[in-house]
């Protein structure tokens, strides 16, 4: 039988090692929650959702217009969708999807994309993000690994679906090497933005301790 600090040990080196996330998230939510009462609670959740909205706002104008500027190989993640899926590991699906379809539209304007596609298409994100709930950094390499390629795929392949039904065709081989690619570049991203939201959740509880 292997023990938890032997298994721990085990993926402490590859990209997606669950063990400094894991602890940065025990250390952050065991010295941030004990130290606020019930009310402070709630505060600090509406501030972190602040912030959270804050950077989805920020993300969203950097991915659409500053990425394709400077991104010399025409590839990257997909930010976005990384933050929603990692959102709704820590919060759950309700939370995940509360941001799904206001940051839908912002996307849909921004891109001028048929109105509620980006919306449709982070759908399944927050709901595989919704069932791997907190397993995305505890359960060894092979769930986040899982997780992560499968939002990005069933993100790609319902955005691939709304521009086929809006009349616009993409080659086949062509679409499905860009979401292979994708999900591996976002598989990378996902452990430090998902240190990132929780250094974010800390700061919200520091703010309502104060106030």
């Amino acid at each position: 039988m292997v023990h938890a600090r032997d298994s721990c040990r085990r993926f402490c080196s590859g990209p997606l090692s669950v063990c400094g996330p894991k602890r940065a998230y025990d250390t952050i939510r065991r010295d941030g929650w004990q130290s606020v009462s019930d009310n402070e609670q709630g505060d600090a959740a509406r501030v972190t959702r602040l912030f959270f909205a804050l950077i989805l706002i920020i993300t969203a104008f950097v991915q659409i217009t500053v990425f394709p500027i400077v991104n010399v190989l025409g590839i990257g993640p997909n930010l976005i969708l990384v933050l929603v899926l990692v959102w709704s590991g820590l919060r759950g699906t309700p939370e995940g999807l509360l941001w799904v379809f206001p940051l839908g539209l912002l996307l849909d304007v921004l891109t001028l994309d048929p109105l509620g596609s980006n919306g449709l298409a982070l759908v399944p994100v927050a709901l595989i993000g919704g069932l791997a709930r907190r397993r995305l950094f505890h359960s060894g390499v092979i769930i986040p690994l899982v997780a992560v390629v499968a939002a990005t795929l069933a993100h790609h392949i319902v955005t691939l679906l709304v521009s086929l039904l809006a009349g616009t065709s993409y080659p086949l081989l062509a679409s499905v090497r860009l979401g292979i690619l994708t999900a591996l570049l976002n598989v990378l991203v996902v452990p430090p933005m998902y240190l990132f939201v929780l250094l974010m959740e800390r700061m919200g509880v520091g703010r309502a301790a104060r106030a």
